[in-house]
């Protein structure tokens, strides 16, 4: 609207801008005239015109600026979500769920009462330096939509990494001193899969590993962890064959803690076994593998 008035206001204004010359005026100096009173007046309503354009430009992005959204707002959408479905309902990424579940904060929350995120380094607090655990409730401050994981699905993801991690550096050193009679052998580890697959037997074992995994990945599917809603705690596949949780005075917490700290050390090893691999001697101690 702005420019449009300037526009309406300049055309009104035109005439005196045109005014006749004086009779004395030759063709020449009429032309000469004319020609400097239509720059300045271009001139003029083009910087008029980009003064106006960056006010309304101004204004319209004041008003398209995002809302800050309250937790008063975050709980009545909540509490009237069957009615209301309103703006400020949060929403998974991907809808996966049969049925669905409501996102709520707490991922912080949540890591202060894990086992294992304030031990040694943290002093009573969890030791969080990059602020991973606070991604997921940044959500609910940013968009709405769930795009960072809920501390839980970190959680179920280390415990994940530091169990494959324990096999593999044991297997990769077990490896270098012993061997199974049957099985081919492969000093290397790098080129041991290759090496399995090239014999009928060890292709046999491999598939057995991968139906066994297939089985528990989708029976003890972890999806809802991304919101912080997984119906078990994370880790907990309930393989406990010896009972040994059913042993009177056993302590799960204290083994849940030996098992973090010794998974986040094999993930640490086996790292160092590929860099020595990769880079001989750059690891002490890792020399030949």
């Amino acid at each position: 609207m702005l420019p449009t008035a300037f526009v309406s206001a300049a055309a009104a204004s035109a005439p005196a801008l045109r005014a006749g010359p004086p009779a004395s005026t030759t063709l020449g100096q009429v032309s000469g005239m004319h020609q400097l009173d239509s720059t300045a007046f271009g001139v003029t309503a083009g910087l008029a015109s980009a003064v106006c354009s960056i006010a309304a430009i101004g204004a319209l992005s004041k008003h398209r600026r995002r809302p800050v959204i309250s937790t008063t707002a975050i709980e009545n959408s909540r509490a009237y979500d069957a009615r209301t479905a309103g703006y400020y309902v949060p929403t998974p990424v991907i809808n996966w769920q049969v049925d669905p579940k409501t996102p709520v904060p707490g991922s912080q929350k949540a890591c202060e009462n894990m086992v294992g995120a304030d031990v040694e380094i943290g002093d009573g607090k969890p030791w969080d330096p990059l602020g991973f655990s606070k991604l997921y409730d940044r959500n609910f401050e940013f968009n709405m939509v769930m795009t960072y994981p809920h501390v839980q699905w970190l959680r179920e993801a280390e415990l994940k990494h530091g169990r494959v991690c324990m096999l593999a550096f044991v297997g990769i050193v077990a490896q270098k001193f012993f061997h199974i009679p049957g099985y081919p052998e492969a000093p290397d580890w790098v080129k041991a899969l290759d090496v399995c697959y090239a014999d009928k037997t060890a292709t046999l074992g491999i598939i057995q590993i991968s139906l066994f995994t297939m089985f528990v990945e989708g029976r003890y599917y972890s999806g809802d962890t991304w919101i912080g809603q997984m119906d078990r705690e994370p880790g907990d596949l309930g393989f406990d064959p010896l009972k040994l949780t059913k042993t009177p005075g056993f302590n799960l917490k204290e083994f849940q803690l030996k098992e973090i700290k010794n998974g986040r050390l094999a993930m640490i090893g086996v790292a160092s076994l590929a860099a020595a691999h990769q880079i001989p001697g750059s690891v002490p101690l890792l020399d030949g593998f």
